[in-house]
Order: structure tokens, then sequence, then C-alpha cells
């Protein structure tokens, strides 16, 4: 937890710990904040009344009280702050608008253009962040950023998309400085499972988790202390060559044989629905049709096909191999599975990981959990808006630098 400091010359850092606590834990009254942030009394009073203001906060319904004077909760003001969130899967593009309180204001979801080029790409995310602002009919300048989440490898520290393996033609985009050229709006760039972590992050109680991604691709993200890890060159989680099965069958395709990723993503599941004659084969160049496909596997499981059936619970069973890995080498308390594909696949999936998972464990722990992200298939795109969000509104030890 941030703490404050009374010194005058650091109010901004200091309201910046006031709103931060109030964003994440909402009702806290002022008094909750002068014990929780080691501010003054009076410094809370002013910098509450700020926040007031400008319209970041607001003073809620108090509880009712058994005797005395009950305490104002304060609660983020929603119309106060907004971000727009967009996350490039290479099936479906999604964007949307969050406010300061954390809820979805509107949002929708789009074909991502096939042709794999990465200028119509920045265009249409430009006209329909534009549209989005519009039609819900908010001030401008209240929207801080744009957030956009996308398959690595990323620069970060340059907003260059650099090759990833999932969207041909993508090599060395300059996305961060293209998307502002065409929105005008500062953005923020990072990765599809960095931004869903962020998202489920703000969504849960708990600080210690594994987040798997599964969407297109599959990758991972660790959370320990209430952090979101990174990696040296941000590009932590590319998990998708661990081997999970050496007697896995060839697919003919570019990924490993046996690896993670050739057991639970789209493409290598639409691969074995079709070898199983169960659906003819998709197009594998264009990962709309590689998704439908695996939309109508889904819709034979959940019909009883015993064939459907079989080839997601191996599914199932190779994706727990992979989790109880990464689980015996970072020893977190819990696993979290969410992304894009995460509502179709969790019928088949959770009644077989927690226990498949368990059984690989080193460590025998009665109070290891494995559940489903309860944030949706757009966490991606959430998670974005709110690291816009945590970027403009968070306490940052860079605010303590003298200019």
């Amino acid at each position: 937890m941030f703490r404050g400091s009374n010194l005058l010359r650091l109010a901004d850092y200091n309201q910046a710990v006031v709103l931060d606590l109030i964003r994440r834990e909402p009702g806290l009254s002022r008094a909750d904040l002068q014990r929780n942030s080691g501010l003054a009394s009076q410094t809370i009073s002013n910098i509450t009344r700020r926040l007031i203001d400008a319209e970041l906060i607001r003073e809620s319904t108090p509880s009712d009280a058994a005797r005395g004077r009950p305490s104002i909760p304060l609660v983020a003001n929603g119309s106060g702050a907004f971000a727009v969130g967009v996350h490039v899967d290479p099936a479906r593009l999604t964007i949307l608008l969050l406010d300061i309180a954390g809820e979805v204001l509107d949002q929708r979801q789009l074909p991502t253009p096939q042709a794999t080029n990465p200028a119509e790409v920045t265009t249409l995310i430009a006209v329909n962040t534009g549209r989005l602002i519009r039609e819900a009919g908010i001030d401008r300048e209240r929207v801080l950023g744009l957030g956009i989440a996308v398959p690595g490898p990323l620069d970060l520290r340059t907003g260059v998309v650099l090759d990833p393996p999932q969207l041909p033609r993508w090599r060395q985009v300059r996305l961060r400085s293209d998307l502002h050229d065409a929105t005008g709006m500062p953005v923020l760039l990072d990765k599809d499972v960095t931004a869903s972590a962020t998202a489920e992050l703000r969504n849960s109680a708990d600080p210690d988790f594994l987040f798997v991604y599964l969407g297109s691709g599959v990758g991972a993200s660790v959370v320990t202390n209430g952090q979101v890890l990174r990696g040296a060159s941000n590009n932590i989680g590319e998990i998708g060559d661990i081997l999970v099965d050496p007697t896995a069958e060839d697919l003919g395709w570019s990924g490993r044989r046996g690896g993670l990723a050739a057991a639970c993503v789209p493409e290598a599941l639409a691969i074995q629905a079709a070898q199983a004659a169960l659906i003819p084969l998709p197009d594998v160049t264009d990962y709309l049709a590689i998704d439908d496909a695996c939309s109508a596997l889904f819709d034979l499981a959940a019909r009883g096909d015993a064939e459907a059936c079989a080839i997601l619970e191996r599914s199932a069973r190779r994706v727990a191999v992979g989790i109880a890995v990464l689980v015996n080498f970072i020893d977190v308390p819990r696993v979290v599975l969410g992304g894009p594909t995460w509502s179709r696949l969790s019928g088949a999936f959770l009644p077989i990981l927690q226990d498949a998972v368990r059984r690989e464990l080193v460590v025998s722990r009665d109070e290891f959990t494995v559940v489903g992200s309860t944030v949706g298939a757009e966490i991606a795109a959430q998670g974005a808006a709110e690291l816009v969000l945590d970027h403009f509104l968070t306490p940052s030890a860079s605010a303590l630098v003298l200019d």
C-alpha cells in the first residue's frame, strides 16, 4: 500500500494516493483514508474536497449507524474520467469505454481485418474509438487516453509491435505512435496477457495468482503482492512451447508438437476436430474462420458428441500439465483462467483442471484452487483501459522527483 507525505510540495502525489485508495476500496470514509494513508486529517479533508470539486470522487449514502453520526463513504465518480481499451485479437477486435469506477459503459466487437494490414486496423480502431465516445455522450476532455492490448513480443519503450507470430506482416509496427496520430489521444501499449491479468487483479480480492490467458494464443502472467510481473523486456508469459505431452500427435502446423499451444489454441483444436471428421478444415490463415470452426466444435461437445468431448477433455488434461509446471515453479495458491475463448472452454475444462493440476504438483496444498475469470471475454480490452487509468491516476515515485 502506498503511504502519503504531509509535505505541501507533494500535494499531487498525496492526491494520487488518496484517489487510488478510494478507487481500489470504494466506501472508505475520511477517517479510513487517514488511517490507510498516514496523512493528517486536515490534509485528507483538503484533498477529498479537491477531488470532489474535480468530480473524480463523490460522497455516497452512509449505511445505518446504531448510534452517533455515521461516516460518509467516498467512492469514485464514474462520470469523472474515462479510458478507452482495445484488444487486437487475430480473430476479433474489441473496443470498450471504461469509467474511473471500473464500469464498462459501452463496447463493440468487430472482425479483425484478415488482410493483416496494420494501417487498416489502426484506422478501424480510430474511427470506432471516436464513435464510441460520441455515442456515450461524454466530454472527450475527460477521456484520459487509449490502451491497446496486442499479442507479443513488443518493445514497450518505443511502443513497437515487433513480430507477433499470430499477426503476419506486423513487423516493427509503431502502433503506439500510429494510433496517437490517428486519434490525437495518449496511447498506452501492452501485451494482451499482461492487460488481462491487470483487469483480473482489479476485479479480485486475491493479490497472488497465476493468470492463464486463452485466446487465439496462450500466455500466462504472474501476480504477486498485488503487482503484475512483467519481466526484463516486458514480455513475460510466452508459455506455448512448454512440453505437455511428448506422445502427442503431429498436427502438421508450425507450433511445437506436444506443446501447450498445440493442446489448446483454436487453430490446433480446429485441426484436431477436422482430423476426426467432425468439421471441415478451415483456412488456417484466417483466424476468424478458425474461431468459427472452434465454436462448431464447442457446440458439438455441449450437445454430448463423444468425439468432440474427448478432444476437449484431452486438451484440458494437457493444459493441466502445463499449469502444474508453472505452479511448481512460482508457487502460487490460485490459478485463474480467462480470455476470449475461455467462456466456451470452461464447461469442459473446469470439472477436470483442479484435480488434474493437483496430481502434478510437487507440494500438495489444500487451499490451492483453479477458477475461471469473472471479467468476461473482453478482459484484455478492459485491462488495457485499466492500465491507462492507473498510468494517470495512481501514485508514482516519479511524482516525487524534483524538476
